[in-house]
């Protein structure tokens, strides 16, 4: 007990020192709207740091939200819960409906080539998208709403059960018709469905959408999903309204009953008349020769949206083979290509930098932070020979763009404290108004070119000096426009249907160019030697920049002067009524339960039933989950209580949490019922440095036992401590590891008080493309000689619904105990067979077929193997099997295994066994 006093201090030390976050203290804004089909309630959740967030939000909820309850005719029964996360730098958010309605907002804006960029209104975006997902989840109809009259919004899961490209399809589609912006209006999001669609036979059928679950496949849900929506209401105006309520009184995975009522067809038949449509619909088919050649992929498919570099007759790009991204260099003038992987996800190619006058550098982004919290990207300069990091460039605040000045020198432009800053290597230059999104920064000869937008549809391009003194509207508008071609002297902009060039050299002016110029153009780059195009595919022509600019601009007419104003901000939305408004959060009634269920199982042998219910926040702060459990079989009463709950105002990585459960089990070989009370309080804190994850904790409780060994009652006080690290990389040889320690004291009824410990380590690495292998150990010491006051428990396999820490293929669980359990396994897996097929909309998908193979070994003080009692023993098996990968309920990921094992008894013989065990991330 000294030692574990002595412990104490140290931990509560190590957890106030590692703590990253402010104390937060979070309010609520109500909103009430009337609509046409009832009343809207909404409440944004918001830290007092983020106000001028919440106020943007609170008029998008106002102004714009109408619009989808109108189209839909639907207003949600429930208050819908807007969270803006105080924490994640992350573009995007969620939505969910179950338990209640909540949509997680990151106050993160998106970036360069990033689909998302044509939002310049990237806020409006974000609240509209997750709006129409809870708009569509939150319905039910016929027997789902009497379920939900009875059982609340669990009832909402069934209709709920759908593709991903079915739910994203109509949020992306309504981002893109209901308000300015949108995906579907951004070319590259529609160029690159197209380039995978020409491929041979990819994605002709319509379960191929949503997996394998890597780019670009991944995106297809996006893309695919969001172009078959549009070309559904496009034939028949309200047909996603439609869909959406047949489906909310539907029987879950039966989707297909209201496509052939709203459209006259299964879904299956309708994308691939979609799709044929959305093929021959594409002006790119035919080959421009002008442009010259395709450039091949040398390592997979191409992601534009990391941005390219064109130096000379040497092309940089990025390129994804499977889950593997590599950065590729091209040389189109030898057609040599050199590939280099790297162990960070690479965020944008930024450009190139003359460090010294002599060498130059490609200067690209990485994604450091796996989680958001910190650092978005980091900036590396790369040699453009080997493609190998040289340096890595320490900013402040996290920049989004980075302007090479020189030398040493950088201008850099980072969203932070929700106001976007300039700085000079690290000195202030300038602050914008919150009220401005900076969605593109580019270095124009001498100049800067920005695209500026306000919270209230207005775009500018500006021009101005490094300094930024002088801010210079040279073209503006309230609609949506991308520029696929900028240059030094001059960029052209497509605004709808429109393609203009703006010129800036002497004067600004700006002409009318022929619609079809830019009509097969997605964006296109040029320098003394060569030009680079995305027509259909990326394609390279050797031109010089006088005959390329010809030919982009020798059609120019209407030709006008601009007149250059001055840009001024509009100022951010002010704060101070808004507090007089704001509630604290969170209430009493956040925390009432919207749902309950029934709960079965089966404890070791032993039924129950029961019910289940949580009583939660919407932003999670305080946690309690509650089941009651009985057993007919026994006349007894069980379950359990768990509370968790985030210290916010230290850290919103600190937890406390207490746990109560009661439970009633019979083993294999024993009549005895065996019961057991636990009781736990604990504290844990997440330190996050990059890939690896430290959590220290301290935990105090009681436990209650009577089963076939003793009836005891024992307290006990322990600390933990678990790491964790995780690859970013898929074909990095180190791909994950987890380890755990704890020491405990033990205070038994019965005999005196004990230590006990417990380690456990499991490492991974990929040695191939298709071969992966892990070590797994476990060891649980009780430091004692009895049996009386407890036992370690061995044996069994961890599923989706029991965690088991002492594993071992073939003996049941409880067969093997005492108060030393030591066990090992090695674990080789080999992929077979890549299938990702589904068929139809069958709610089961297979992706691929593994076999498994290994050696594992187990000691126990006692053993139950094939009939005896093995003392004190060390047995050794060798297990086989395959393994199929595959979703449930479109978007759940699962595995199915059959292991065969045999086991080597000490007598010489082996006992079989077959296991079959299924996992899923239902949680």
């Amino acid at each position: 007990m000294s030692f574990l006093r002595s412990v104490f201090p140290v931990i509560l030390l190590l957890i106030f020192c590692f703590s990253e976050a402010e104390a937060e203290t979070i309010k609520t804004i109500n909103v009430s709207m009337p609509t046409n089909y009832g009343t809207f309630l909404g409440e944004i959740h918001y830290a007092e740091k983020d106000l001028t967030v919440a106020l943007k939000t609170e008029r998008i909820v106002k102004e714009d939200l109408i619009k989808v309850i109108n189209y839909f005719e639907y207003v949600p029964h429930d208050v819908v819960h807007f969270n803006l996360d105080p924490y994640l730098r992350l573009t995007n958010g969620n939505a969910r409906p179950f338990p209640t309605n909540i949509i997680n907002l990151y106050n993160f804006p998106a970036n360069n080539k990033e689909h998302l960029i044509v939002m310049d209104n990237w806020l409006q975006g974000l609240v509209v998208h997750e709006f129409i997902h809870i708009v569509h989840l939150d319905q039910t109809r016929d027997y789902l709403q009497v379920g939900r009259n009875i059982f609340g919004t669990i009832a909402k899961i069934p209709s709920g059960i759908v593709p991903r490209w079915f739910t994203e399809g109509i949020a992306v589609w309504g981002e893109s018709n209901l308000i300015e912006g949108g995906r579907l209006h951004n070319p590259l999001f529609n160029k690159e469905l197209q380039i995978q669609f020409r491929k041979h036979d990819f994605c002709s059928t319509i379960d191929c959408v949503d997996e394998p679950g890597a780019y670009p496949h991944g995106s297809l849900s996006y893309w695919a999903g969001a172009h078959f929506i549009q070309w559904l209401e496009e034939k028949k105006p309200k047909t996603i309204k439609c869909l959406v309520e047949r489906n909310s009184m539907a029987v879950p995975f039966f989707l297909n009953n209201a496509f052939e009522y709203c459209v006259g067809e299964k879904a299956q038949h309708a994308f691939t008349k979609f799709r044929d449509e959305f093929m021959a619909a594409d002006p790119a088919a035919v080959e421009d020769k002008q442009w010259g050649e395709k450039i091949s992929n040398a390592h997979g498919s191409d992601d534009y949206q990391r941005g390219h570099i064109l130096d000379g007759n040497k092309l940089y790009k990025v390129e994804v083979a499977k889950f593997s991204q590599a950065l590729v260099a091209y040389d189109l003038e030898d057609e040599v290509s050199f590939i280099q992987r790297f162990d960070l996800p690479i965020s944008d190619l930024a450009g190139m930098v003359d460090v010294d006058n002599e060498n130059k550098m490609l200067l690209i982004s990485f994604e450091d932070d796996p989680r958001y919290r910190k650092h978005n990207k980091v900036w590396k300069l790369v040699n453009p020979e080997t493609l190998l990091v040289e340096r890595t460039l320490n900013f402040e605040d996290d920049p989004s763009y980075v302007v090479p000045l020189g030398g040493e020198g950088f201008l850099t432009f980072s969203y932070w404290k929700n106001t976007w800053t300039a700085r000079r290597n690290n000195d202030v230059v300038k602050t914008f108004s919150t009220n401005d999104n900076l969605t593109l920064v580019r270095k124009v000869g001498e100049q800067l070119l920005l695209k500026l937008n306000d919270s209230f549809g207005n775009t500018s391009l500006v021009l101005t000096d490094i300094s930024l003194k002088n801010l210079s509207v040279v073209y503006k508008s309230n609609a949506s426009f991308e520029m696929p071609l900028i240059t030094e002297k001059f960029a052209v902009i497509r605004e709808g249907k429109e393609i203009k060039l703006l010129e800036w050299d002497k004067k600004v002016q700006i002409s009318s160019l022929p619609p079809e110029t830019f009509a097969k153009l997605t964006f296109a780059e040029f320098n003394d030697t060569r030009t680079v195009v995305l027509e259909n595919r990326l394609k390279t022509a050797t031109m010089t920049a006088s005959e390329a600019v010809s030919l982009f601009t020798r059609n120019a007419s209407n030709t006008k002067a601009v007149e250059v104003s001055e840009y001024k901000s509009i100022p951010g939305p002010g704060g101070s009524y808004a507090s007089e408004r704001s509630e604290n959060y969170p209430r009493w009634d956040h925390l009432i339960p919207h749902f309950w269920f029934l709960a079965t199982g089966t404890s070791e042998n032993l039924g129950s039933i029961g019910a289940m219910t949580t009583f939660v926040d919407p932003m999670e702060l305080h946690t309690l989950n509650a089941t009651l459990l009985t057993y007919p079989e026994v006349s007894k009463v069980g379950g359990s209580l768990e509370y968790l709950q985030k210290l916010i105002r230290w850290s919103d990585l600190w937890y406390v949490s207490a746990f109560f459960n009661q439970d009633y089990s019979k083993t294999d070989f024993s009549t005895h019922l065996d019961s057991s009370r636990d009781f736990t309080l604990s504290t844990f804190y997440s330190v996050y440095k990059g890939r690896w994850t430290y959590i220290p904790s301290l935990y105090a409780g009681n436990s209650s036992t009577d089963d076939f060994i003793s009836d005891r009652s024992t307290s006990m006080f322990g600390v933990g401590n678990r790491l964790l690290y995780k690859a970013l990389a898929y074909d990095d040889f180190f791909q994950y590891f987890t380890g755990s320690f704890s020491l405990q004291s033990n205070h038994a009824n019965i005999g005196s008080a004990y230590l006990s410990t417990h380690v456990d380590a499991d490492i991974g690495g990929r040695f191939t493309d298709k071969f992966t292998a892990s070590l797994k150990g476990t060891y649980g010491r009780f430091y004692k000689t009895d049996f009386t006051r407890g036992v370690i428990y061995g044996g069994g396999v961890s599923d989706f619904a029991k965690i088991r820490k002492h594993e071992f293929y073939g003996i049941p669980y409880s067969n093997a105990f005492g108060n030393e359990v030591f066990t090992a396994r090695f674990m080789g897996d080999y992929e077979l067979w890549d299938i990702y097929r589904g068929r139809n909309l069958w709610p089961i998908f297979f992706k691929e077929i593994h076999v498994l193979f290994g050696r594992e070994t187990m000691y126990a003080d006692r053993i139950f193997l094939n009939n005896q009692v093995l003392r004190e023993k060390l047995i050794n098996g060798l297990f086989a099997g395959p393994r199929v990968k595959m979703n449930i309920f479109y978007f759940v990921p699962a595995n199915f295994d059959l292991i065969f094992s045999s086991i080597a008894h000490p007598d010489g013989s082996n006992v079989n066994q077959v296991d079959a065990v299924l996992t899923a991330e239902l949680f």
